[in-house]
């Protein structure tokens, strides 16, 4: 994937798959400690200790009628390749938290990508899910919350 937005699409894909109604998306730049922080969280069915001990894993999936599974894994690359580390915890019937850090001024570092776009395709997609995405950077937040646009 060319881009942290794509991966992004892909592991919210993943939520969605899961059963959440809720997915929690959260970018940090941190210039200052030479830091990017990507979080994705979900309120979906969660995973088993042994599916978690190898979702990250090149080509392993649970996915039903679905013989590969890469999505974690490039994401977890990608962050190894900026310098970075990459985290996934998971509590069945309660949810999965994955976090990528990247050394932000590392040359591997994939750019964030498209994230308006990625956000809208993902809204559109699923009227049922709630999104929640947050991006800071330096001291300056944006957050856009789909609960809040419903009201309006």
């Amino acid at each position: 994937m060319k881009d942290l937005s794509l991966h992004i699409l892909d592991i919210v894909e993943n939520s969605i798959r899961a059963e959440a109604n809720r997915v929690e998306i959260s970018v940090v730049e941190d210039e200052e400690k030479d830091m990017l922080t990507l979080k994705i969280e979900d309120n979906g069915k969660g995973m088993k200790k042994e599916i978690l001990s190898r979702a990250a894993q090149p080509f392993f999936t649970s996915k039903l009628g679905r013989r590969v599974g890469m999505g974690l894994a490039l994401l977890a690359q990608a962050a190894r390749e900026a310098n970075g580390k990459f985290e996934i915890a998971s509590t069945p019937e309660t949810g999965t938290r994955i976090k990528a850090t990247f050394l932000y001024s590392h040359p591997d570092r994939k750019p964030l990508g498209d994230i308006a776009a990625t956000l809208e395709t993902l809204i559109v997609g699923n009227p049922g899910v709630d999104f929640i995405y947050e991006h800071r950077i330096g001291g300056t937040s944006t957050r856009f919350d789909t609960r809040e646009v419903v009201k309006l």
